[in-house]
């Protein structure tokens, strides 16, 4: 079992990520601030992020160093609505995993966080 992380303000999409998350026996943690993901990730060490780039307070472009900084080498998948090429471009050179735009398909979602799954680092038992 691999333990998620999602941060996004929109519940809508913390909800349906989470859901697919669990149907395939993942433990799921969300967060609807960078900030509130940031405590998680230090409190639950995940193994793969979806992070979206608006969010409330810190941006998750700007989230993405502190992530590493508490989570280390783990996949970050960033989502946006905005899919515009400066984002993506930003995404990937803060070393993002994949970027979704939205409106994506759970399908879609499914795939590349099964990718991110099979490139788990290896990390010490936190005592969960």
């Amino acid at each position: 079992m691999s333990r998620l992380l999602i941060v996004d303000d929109e519940q809508a999409i913390c909800w349906g990520i989470a859901k697919l998350g669990q149907s395939e026996g993942h433990e799921v943690h969300t967060a609807s601030s960078a900030e509130e993901g940031l405590l998680l990730a230090e409190q639950h060490p995940p193994d793969a992020i979806v992070l979206d780039v608006r969010l409330p307070g810190m941006t998750g472009l700007e989230a993405m160093q502190h992530f590493r900084q508490r989570a280390g080498q783990v996949p970050i998948v960033v989502v946006t609505a905005y899919g515009d090429l400066h984002t993506a471009v930003e995404a990937v050179k803060n070393g993002a995993f994949d970027y979704l735009v939205k409106p994506f398909d759970l399908d879609q979602v499914q795939a590349v966080l099964a990718r991110a799954l099979l490139k788990i680092p290896d990390r010490p038992a936190d005592g969960d």
